[in-house]
């Protein structure tokens, strides 16, 4: 037997050891176990569900919080000039259709797309030269005809 071979043998001697014993360390100890001074000292009430309660409570409202600025975050427009803009707005055309009037603006070539609400002719030559350029999708189109009743609904043909 060599220097090695007595050395593991304590070392495993230890560890069963140890084994063994922390059972006993890790017992369960009851109130009726304890002498009477210590009794007082103990705690009597069990782990306390209130914090685990008020920090899922807290990381809701965060998520409702967090939630509520992201639904209400403006997003951005994606026109250049203010007139369209406010005429966009004034007519209450919504946002994926003011992208679409702008589109359509760039086809036909025109240098603002304020131009499309002068009249329903300029309008629908507009659309017509856009559509020669790039063709344009179903719900573009419809997209299209739905602004112009929006713009020009009020106008009685001559």
């Amino acid at each position: 037997m060599n220097g090695n071979e007595t050395t593991l043998d304590l070392m495993h001697t230890h560890i069963i050891d140890i084994c063994t014993t922390s059972w006993l360390y890790l017992a369960e100890t009851r109130r009726s176990e304890l002498a009477p001074e210590y009794r007082e000292i103990a705690p009597t009430q069990g782990f306390p569900w209130w914090i685990v309660a008020a920090v899922l409570l807290g990381l809701l409202v965060v998520g409702g919080i967090y939630w509520v600025i992201c639904q209400l975050r403006v997003p951005a427009i994606p026109i250049a000039d203010d007139l369209t803009l406010e005429l966009c707005r004034a007519h209450r055309i919504g946002l994926p259709h003011r992208v679409a009037l702008d589109h359509v603006a760039k086809l036909a070539g025109m240098t603002q797309t304020a131009e499309l609400f002068l009249s329903p002719t300029d309008f629908d030559a507009a659309v017509k030269k856009a559509e020669r350029k790039r063709r344009l999708r179903g719900k573009q189109r419809e997209s299209l005809y739905l602004v112009r009743r929006l713009i020009f609904s009020d106008i009685q043909p001559a």
